[in-house]
C-alpha cells in the first residue's frame, strides 16, 4: 500500500537529562538494575516545540487504522460468559475474570436483581471510595434510590436499604463487628460482590480483601469481578476448600473490542514489531529516537486527523500530565460538541461553585484536553470522568493509577515510557499494569478496534512492552501481614482454638505451604500463628489482654480502634491527651498520626505546638517498646498537623493547601483520612467529651471542596 502521511510533529533533540537520587539509591545499595530508570529530572519544563513535519504510516498500520468505524447499533445481547455468571452466583460462589469492557458490571447488577427478588440483601464493595460514591448513583437508577444505601469513612446514607454499597475497609469492619457480637446474621446480606478483586494482591490494601474472604460467613455467597486474575483456579480451590462451598470460575474469554499495539518509531507510525526489528537492525548504537521530547500538542493533532480520538495518555508523573495539557492548541471541532461540553460544566460549576475558579475548567471547555491524577480536587475529576465518558473530550493525560477502576474507555491509549514510579523508585510495567492500561482502548458498542499506541523515549525499552503484550498477568499473591487492629479484634470475637484454625484458612497458608499435605499446611500456618503470638504477647504486657486471653476494658476500646496505629491513640486517649474541648486542635492531632505523603519540615507553634508535644509524651513510651519488639511507628506529620488545624479553624482551602506544599487532592485526601479517624473517636463509649469533640472537628474538615 506504501506509506500514507499525517501530521504527528517531529519531537524536538534535546540532551539526556543527568540522573539525581534515584540512580544514587541504587548505587548505595550496591544494585545494578538492568532496567534503566527514569531520572526525577525528567519533569524538568517543556521546551519551545519544534515546527511539525510529516510523519510517515507503514503500510502494516494502515491496514489496522482501515478498521476504524462504529459497530451497527443493535439491541444489547448477553454474552454466554455473562449468563453463566449470573445463573451460577445463584447457587455458588463465583471468581469471574474476563477484559475490561466485556460487562462485569452487567453481571452484578444482574445476580443483585436476582437476590432482591428473592427477598434477599446484597453488599457491594470496591477499593476506593470514589468507585463507590459511583456504584452508589449508578445502582440507585437501576434499582430505586430508597433501595440502595451507601457506606464509606465519609458518607452514610440509607444504610439499612437491600443493596448496599461501600469500600473493602467498611466491610472489614461490619464483619469485625459481626464476629464480636457472634451473631452470624449481623451482616444481614446474603450475597457479597468484591469487584476489582486482584487488589487482593495489592501490597496495601490486599490484607483487608484477604481478612473479609476468610471472616465472611459461608452461608453467604461471594462474587468476585475483576479483568485481571492469573490464578484464579488457585483462589477458587482455596476457596472451595476452606469456605466448605463450591467456587466456580468463569473466563471471559477475548477483548470485546480488538487491540492493535502500534509504535511512532523514528517518524513513522508502525507496527510494535517492526518498530523492534529495527531497532535490532540498527545495531547496538543507541536508536535516534531515543534522544527525543515528545509534543504531546503535535502528537494530538495526529491522532484526530487519523481518528484516533478519544485517546488516554499514560504519564509517569503528575507534572507531566499537568504540562501536557497546557502545551494543547485549540483546534476547530464541532459547535455541537462544544455546546453540550459547556452544558455539563455549567451543571457541574451549579453543584460545585469552587470549580469555577480552577484554570483547568477553562481548558476543559476550550480545548477539550485534560489532566487527571490524585492531585486533582475530587469534584474536578468526577467531571473529567463525565466529560470522556460521554465522549466530550478529545484526551485525558493520566498517570498509570487511573487504569485501576475508573471507567472512561477511549479508542486509543497513548503510552510513552515501558516503566512506573512506586513512591520509591521506578521499576518496569508488569503485565497486570499494562492490561489495566491496555484495558481501556476501545469502547464496546462505538468501536470496532482499540490502539494503543508507544511513543518512544529514553526510557521505554519495546522489547519489554512487546513481550507484556503476549502475557499473561501476574498472579495474585497474598499480602496478609498481622497488624494490631486485626489481633485485637480477633481476640475479642473468638478463643485462641479458633482463631488458629480461622488463620489455618488464609491464603496466605494456601500459598505458603508447597504441597496441601496436612504436614506443609501446617508448617505454613505456624510462620502465621508465630507472628500473630508476637503481637498477642505485646499485648498483654500492656494490659490490653488479660491472663485468659481476652481482651481488658482497654482492650475492648483499642480494638474499637481500626485505624494504622490503635495503640498509640488508645495509650493517648489513657494518658488523657487529646485535647477535647478543641475541634481544630483535635482534627490537627490527629491528622499528625497519618502515614501521608512527607512533606516540608516545619514547626507548629502556639496552641498547636503544645497540643502536639503532650501526645507525643504521652506515647512516646509506647512507641519505644513498639520499636524495640521489631513493630511499625508512626512519624509525626507536623506540617500535616497544622494543614488539618488551619483548614479546621475555617481557613480558606486554597491558603490552606498553599501552605502544605502539596497538590490539593493530596489536602483533600488528608482532611478525608483525618474525618474517618475522627469518625472512630465519636464513637468510643465512655469518652463523651472527647466523642462530642471528634464529631465537630469531623464535620469542619468535610466542608467544601472536600466534600
Amino acid at each position: 500500500m506504501g506509506l500514507s502521511r499525517l501530521y504527528f510533529g517531529e519531537p524536538k533533540k534535546t540532551l539526556m537529562p543527568k540522573y539525581d537520587s534515584y540512580d544514587k539509591t541504587f548505587a548505595r545499595r550496591g544494585k545494578k538494575p538492568s532496567y534503566k530508570p527514569h531520572p526525577k529530572t525528567r519533569d524538568f519544563k517543556t521546551p519551545t516545540l519544534a515546527v511539525a513535519k510529516p510523519t510517515l504510516v507503514s503500510s502494516e498500520a494502515q491496514n489496522l487504522l482501515n478498521q476504524i468505524g462504529v459497530p451497527d447499533k443493535s439491541e444489547f445481547v448477553p454474552d454466554p460468559f455473562q449468563l453463566q455468571a449470573v445463573d451460577l452466583a445463584a447457587i455458588y460462589d463465583v471468581i469471574v475474570a474476563a477484559p475490561t469492557g466485556s460487562g462485569k458490571t452487567w453481571i452484578a447488577t444482574e445476580a443483585i436483581a436476582r437476590e432482591l427478588a428473592g427477598g434477599g440483601r446484597a453488599w457491594y464493595a470496591s477499593p476506593l471510595k470514589a468507585l463507590s460514591n459511583a456504584k452508589y448513583l449508578e445502582f440507585r437508577k437501576i434499582f430505586g434510590e430508597e433501595m440502595v444505601g451507601l457506606v464509606t469513612g465519609d458518607n452514610r446514607f440509607n444504610v439499612g436499604a437491600p443493596v448496599v454499597v461501600g469500600t473493602t475497609e467498611i466491610l472489614r469492619n461490619q464483619l469485625y463487628d459481626a464476629m464480636s457480637f457472634t451473631q452470624d446474621g449481623r451482616l444481614g446480606s446474603d450475597l457479597v460482590v468484591l469487584d476489582e478483586a486482584h487488589y487482593l494482591g495489592d501490597p496495601e490494601r490486599g490484607v483487608v480483601w484477604e481478612e473479609v474472604l476468610i471472616y465472611l460467613p459461608t452461608r453467604v455467597r461471594l462474587l468476585l469481578l475483576s479483568a485481571t486474575i492469573a490464578n484464579a483456579k488457585e483462589l477458587a480451590d482455596w476457596l472451595t476448600k476452606n469456605r466448605a462451598h463450591p467456587t466456580k470460575v468463569v473466563l471471559g474469554g477475548e477483548r470485546p473490542v480488538p487491540l492493535a499495539p502500534l509504535c511512532l518509531h523514528q517518524g513513522t507510525l508502525t507496527t510494535l514489531q517492526r518498530a523492534i526489528r529495527k531497532d535490532r537492525a540498527s545495531g547496538p548504537r543507541q536508536p535516534r529516537h531515543l534522544q527525543t521530547r515528545l509534543n504531546y500538542n503535535q502528537i494530538l493533532k495526529g491522532l484526530e486527523s487519523l481518528d484516533l480520538t478519544p485517546a488516554i495518555f499514560f504519564l509517569a508523573s503528575r507534572k507531566q500530565c499537568d504540562e501536557a495539557a497546557k502545551s494543547i492548541v485549540a483546534v476547530p471541532e464541532p459547535q455541537e460538541k462544544r455546546l453540550r461540553r459547556h452544558e455539563v460544566i455549567q451543571e457541574y460549576l451549579s453543584d460545585f461553585p469552587f470549580l469555577s475558579r480552577s484554570p483547568r475548567v477553562k481548558t476543559l471547555e476550550n480545548l477539550a484536553v485534560a489532566a487527571h491524577h490524585a492531585g486533582h480536587l475530587p469534584s474536578y475529576k468526577m467531571l473529567v470522568e463525565d466529560l470522556m465518558s460521554q465522549g466530550l473530550l478529545k484526551a485525558i493525560f493520566a498517570t498509570s493509577t487511573v487504569s485501576a477502576g475508573v471507567n472512561f474507555p477511549a479508542r486509543t491509549v497513548v503510552i510513552p515510557q515501558s516503566d512506573r514510579f512506586n513512591g520509591s523508585d521506578f521499576r518496569p510495567l508488569s503485565a497486570t499494569e499494562l492490561a489495566q492500561m491496555t484495558g481501556r482502548a476501545g469502547r464496546r458498542g462505538q468501536d470496532l478496534i482499540g490502539f494503543a499506541i508507544i511513543l518512544p523515549g529514553p526510557y521505554t525499552q519495546l522489547k519489554h512492552l512487546e513481550a507484556l503484550f503476549h502475557s499473561e498477568p501476574e498472579p495474585i499473591r497474598s499480602q496478609l501481614v498481622m497488624n494490631f487492629s486485626m489481633v485485637l479484634n480477633l481476640i475479642g470475637a473468638m478463643d485462641l482454638g479458633d482463631i488458629h484454625l480461622l488463620l489455618a484458612r488464609s491464603l496466605a497458608a494456601w500459598q505458603k505451604a508447597k504441597n496441601k499435605t496436612p504436614k506443609s499446611l501446617g508448617q505454613a500456618v505456624q510462620t502465621i500463628w508465630s507472628d500473630f503470638e508476637d503481637h498477642l504477647i505485646f499485648l498483654k504486657k500492656e494490659g490490653l489482654v488479660n491472663s485468659f486471653d481476652q481482651l481488658t476494658e482497654w482492650g475492648e476500646l483499642a480494638a474499637r480502634l481500626r485505624l494504622e496505629h490503635p495503640l498509640v491513640f488508645y495509650q493517648a486517649i489513657r494518658q488523657k491527651a487529646l485535647p477535647t474541648s478543641d475541634p481544630a486542635l483535635l482534627a490537627g492531632v490527629v491528622a499528625s498520626f497519618i502515614n501521608d505523603k512527607p512533606s516540608i519540615a516545619t514547626r507548629p507553634t502556639g496552641p498547636l505546638k503544645d497540643a502536639l508535644n503532650r501526645v507525643i509524651w504521652a506515647v512516646a513510651p509506647l512507641v519505644e517498646k513498639l520499636g524495640e519488639a521489631g513493630f511499625p511507628v508512626p512519624a509525626c506529620q507536623k506540617r500535616a498537623a497544622i494543614a488539618a488545624y488551619d483548614f479546621a479553624s475555617d481557613k480558606p482551602f486554597s491558603e490552606v493547601t498553599k501552605f502544605y506544599g502539596q497538590d490539593e487532592g493530596d489536602a483533600v485526601r488528608l482532611f478525608l483520612r483525618t474525618a474517618e479517624y475522627l469518625n472512630q473517636l465519636r464513637n468510643l463509649p465512655g469518652q463523651k467529651e472527647l466523642s462530642q469533640t471528634a464529631a465537630i472537628a469531623r464535620q469542619k474538615l468535610l466542608r467544601e471542596p472536600v466534600l
